[in-house]
């Protein structure tokens, strides 16, 4: 476990705000503050173990961990070459994702002015 780099942060902090869910729901700026204020005690966990993202589990500090997966909820941007997802299961940020579109790794995340909501 360590702590979340500022690009990471960033990023969750924009998705969180920005992002569109990638369901029919739409989401309560109440709930997005919810999730923001989780963002603080929140570090990287386990890093994909696929070799060509940098995904990275998160891990709150306060110790709740992501539910059951009773309810997913899947935010969604692009950034060159890649989709970037935040996954909050059950109201818990449990995952940072970058999925490469493109042959190639992508190795690190996007700065948030790459990224296209």
């Amino acid at each position: 476990m360590r702590q979340l780099t500022r690009t990471e942060e960033e990023l969750i902090t924009l998705m969180i705000t920005s992002a569109p869910d990638t369901g029919d729901a739409v989401h309560s700026a109440e709930r997005r503050r919810a999730w923001l204020t989780q963002v603080p005690h929140t570090r990287a966990g386990a890093r994909c173990g696929c070799g060509t993202c940098p995904t990275i589990e998160l891990i709150d500090l306060n110790g709740d961990a992501p539910g059951m997966g009773i309810e997913r909820i899947v935010l969604s941007a692009g950034s060159p070459g890649a989709l970037l997802l935040l996954f909050i299961d059950d109201d818990q940020l449990s995952s940072l994702e970058l999925a490469p579109l493109e042959d190639g790794p992508a190795m690190d995340f996007p700065e948030v002015a790459e990224v296209r909501l």
